[in-house]
């Protein structure tokens, strides 16, 4: 008896903080302005000839006992110009999803979206920022 057993490629993902990641402004001194930050670059790929999918969450920024900040997420290609806010489609909260078709290496800068409350609690804040790589499945 024969068998046949799927081959899978193994996808790689490298995520390369920005400088600007752990320094946002957040204003909050009674005037406020929507704001569109580079916080990563990411390195995705693989062999699988059907591409990869890179999933990102968005979420909050937040303190305890602050009023917290909600942010979305998008990629561009490497070295493109800063997206605009119309092009921040995914609620935030929801996965943002860039899908490939063929095999290869993508270079993404990854942008947060964000808008702070113009009377922002003072202190140190965080937030996390979740992205996975997959491989598409074989048609």
């Amino acid at each position: 008896m024969m068998g046949c057993q799927s081959a899978f490629a193994l996808p790689t993902l490298t995520t390369t903080p920005s400088s600007n990641a752990s320094n946002l402004t957040l204003d909050g001194e009674g005037s406020t302005s929507s704001r569109v930050v580079k916080v990563a670059t990411l390195t995705a790929s693989t062999t699988n000839l059907t591409g990869f999918t890179l999933t990102i969450s968005s979420g909050n920024i937040g303190k305890s006992g602050g009023t917290p900040v909600s942010f979305q997420v998008v990629t561009v290609n490497s070295g493109d110009p800063p997206p605009t806010a119309a092009e921040f489609t995914v609620p935030s909260g929801n996965n943002y999803e860039y899908t490939t078709s063929l095999a290869g290496t993508k270079n993404r800068d990854l942008y947060i979206y964000y808008t702070p409350g113009s009377l922002q609690d003072p202190g140190s804040y965080s937030g996390s920022i979740l992205v996975n790589i997959s491989d598409n499945p074989l048609i």
